[in-house]
């Protein structure tokens, strides 16, 4: 029998740092996969950077391309770069982890969709990581777990992302020169992409408003609110925001002191989802009308024909991510889900 493949990966830019020291983090504990260079242009943090994982450091983007003999590269450098690093990358017949918002305009998007779809190599947009964690919820939302979808809130409020750890400094991510715009679409992309995603449809109508609420001193909005209208009736509605100014202005990735809420309306009933604490929890549906919220903080709806009570039970504590507690919820409780 052949040895199992082991594929190899490259960090371009690091920019967004964060999903770059990420996805190091967890290759290490991978075996089917290996991290192998990165290529970013400051040189103090690409050294710190490949010497924390002990791998090979370029100056440039297209020396990585040339010299690395790797599978997959993660493109994670400021938006104004991820264009240019993901087309070469799809020429060069790399698999492609492409960092968010995606380009600074429509016109450089189709340009990498053209160029991808011509390299016939896989592209996964980071914005659509959720699709995993969430993947059991949109079966049991399509098998009818709260009758018909109508309308989908999405909440995210942070601190502004720092562009190195613990600078305290915005940097690129408030630069007009380096992103399309501020917390709207840095944050709310997310939530645009699960939001469509949940409805199964596409949208046909926005209503939006952003402004500068709190940081009137930079250059890109700090909030944005808008309203979907998808072609299968959904409502759906988003606040995104850079809005939370304490403990500081600036802050490292997850920001705990920050708000990302998910909660998805039906005909029978409600799943409201925490993105930050302890998962999901489902009121009415196909359970006896059930509950959670807060860390540990349990409320119970009335219950359903003069029956009893119940709490959906709280899923582990630890460090896998709040959507692997809150899928946890729903299997111990297959009976009532």
């Amino acid at each position: 029998m052949a040895a199992e493949r082991t594929w190899r990966v490259a960090v371009l830019g690091l920019g967004h740092w964060y999903s770059a020291y990420g996805l190091a983090r967890g290759l290490q504990e991978y075996p089917k996969a290996e991290l192998a260079a990165v290529a970013w242009h400051n040189k103090q943090q690409r050294v710190e950077f490949a010497g924390t994982y002990g791998i090979r450091a370029y100056a440039s983007y297209d020396e990585l391309l040339e010299k690395e003999d790797v599978d997959i590269v993660h493109i994670s450098p400021p938006v104004a770069e991820i264009p240019e690093c993901t087309i070469k990358a799809a020429r060069a017949g790399k698999h492609i982890i492409m960092g968010k918002p995606m380009a600074m305009t429509l016109e450089q998007a189709d340009e990498m969709v053209q160029a991808v779809e011509k390299a016939g190599v896989k592209c996964l947009c980071f914005q659509g990581f959720f699709r995993l964690g969430m993947a059991d919820l949109k079966r049991r939302l399509e098998g009818g777990l709260i009758g018909d979808l109508v309308v989908m809130h999405a909440t995210g409020r942070w601190s502004i992302a720092e562009d190195w750890l613990r600078s305290g400094r915005s940097g690129w991510f408030t630069d007009p020169k380096q992103v399309p715009g501020g917390a709207f679409i840095d944050e709310g992309i997310y939530a645009m992409e699960q939001l469509r995603w949940l409805a199964g449809s596409e949208v046909v109508q926005v209503e939006a408003k952003m402004g500068n609420l709190v940081h009137k001193d930079i250059e890109v909005e700090d909030w944005g609110m808008a309203t979907f209208t998808f072609e299968n009736g959904v409502i759906g509605t988003l606040e995104a925001s850079w809005t939370i100014n304490s403990p500081r202005k600036t802050g490292p990735s997850p920001k705990q002191n920050s708000v990302r809420r998910l909660e998805i309306v039906g005909t029978r009933g409600e799943i409201v989802s925490d993105g930050i604490g302890d998962g999901r929890a489902l009121q009415g549906g196909r359970a006896l009308g059930v509950r959670a919220t807060g860390r540990g903080a349990l409320l119970a709806a009335p219950p359903r024909h003069g029956g009893s009570s119940h709490h959906l039970p709280r899923g582990r504590q630890g460090t896998g991510g709040s959507n692997r507690r809150g899928a946890e919820v729903l299997r111990r409780c297959p009976g009532r889900l």
